[in-house]
């Protein structure tokens, strides 16, 4: 794999309006597009995201100048254990740009860009832009810190790429700052809401997320492990987690919708009888969702509406 470089920051004038929607303005998933495009002064930049989390972030910076095809979108196929398809192959040989999200995640496709070697695209890995190791929450959109530190690294893979798009692609990366706005506040409204109170989730899908806001992650650690693993929890995991959520201790209960088992129908049963709120968070930006920024605000109003309960 090549390396991940963090770069420069961007810097122009945008208006916000340009980023409603993410994607509204570049140049659709999968476009093959020889000639520039719309505002962008160059042919767009052909860009492989794994998973349409990081993919409509990549359309939000790249607008006009960026053509990106994206691998896994919506509920539809689990990106921990996702075979790629010969047509998945051949984006990724026909891409000047490989946005990964790491940490084991999307393995499928590190393999994918190992065997093409020098002739493979350059490549962002989210959570090597992040300083984090395999064994870490892989969940990495949802992490603040993440998000910024991966949207400079997108920004000045693709100003190396498409130089000639440097003003153009300064002012997305300027504008997308600014779309973050409601975002920042969100955060803040959850944090002064919760005022440190504690959490638990049956999958560590926005874990990154809650503890930004100052929460605290009172899952039982066993439980928590086994989740990251992808394992089944010990009866003695389980049995703790049930007796966390009847002790009064826990604001919300956090699970993933898309990811149901017999274990968190349990524990959503549990927190419910024990009048716990119950708080869903999608794992992948929702078909109905006008983007990564409303996704994600959605969410953070809802849990801090339940938190202040």
């Amino acid at each position: 794999m090549r390396p991940t470089r963090v770069l420069r920051s961007a810097a122009g004038v945008l208006s916000v309006a340009m980023l409603v929607g993410l994607a509204a303005t570049a140049c659709g998933t999968g476009e093959q597009a020889d000639a520039p495009q719309g505002d962008c002064p160059v042919k767009p930049v052909q860009v492989v995201a794994t998973v349409n989390q990081w993919g409509e972030i990549v359309e939000a910076l790249g607008g006009d100048c960026v053509a990106v095809d994206t691998i896994i979108s919506g509920s539809a196929a689990d990106p921990h254990d996702y075979e790629p398809s010969p047509a998945d192959s051949a984006a990724f040989e026909q891409a000047q740009l490989a946005v990964l999200n790491g940490l084991g995640y999307d393995s499928w496709a590190q393999r994918a860009l190992d065997q093409l070697g020098d002739d493979g695209p350059e490549v962002i890995d989210a959570g090597i832009v992040s300083n984090l190791t395999t064994g870490d929450n892989p969940h990495l959109w949802y992490s603040p810190a993440a998000v910024r530190s991966t949207s400079q690294a997108i920004t000045e893979e693709l100003t190396d790429l498409a130089p000639d798009a440097a003003d153009y692609l300064n002012q997305r990366s300027t504008a997308w700052a600014a779309a973050l706005q409601p975002y920042d506040t969100a955060l803040d409204d959850l944090r002064d809401a919760a005022d440190g109170a504690a959490f638990a989730s049956t999958e560590p899908v926005a874990d990154d997320l809650l503890e930004a806001a100052e929460l605290r992650n009172a899952t039982p650690r066993g439980f928590r492990a086994a989740a990251l693993n992808e394992t089944d929890p010990s009866p003695a995991d389980l049995a703790a987690f049930e007796k966390l959520l009847t002790s009064g201790d826990v604001a919300v209960l956090v699970v993933n919708p898309q990811s149901e088992s017999p274990v968190a129908d349990q524990l959503r049963r549990t927190a419910e009888a024990a009048k716990v709120p119950v708080v869903e968070v999608t794992e992948t930006v929702p078909a109905d969702t006008d983007g990564f920024i409303p996704w994600q605000v959605a969410q953070m109003r809802t849990l801090t509406s339940a938190v202040a309960s």
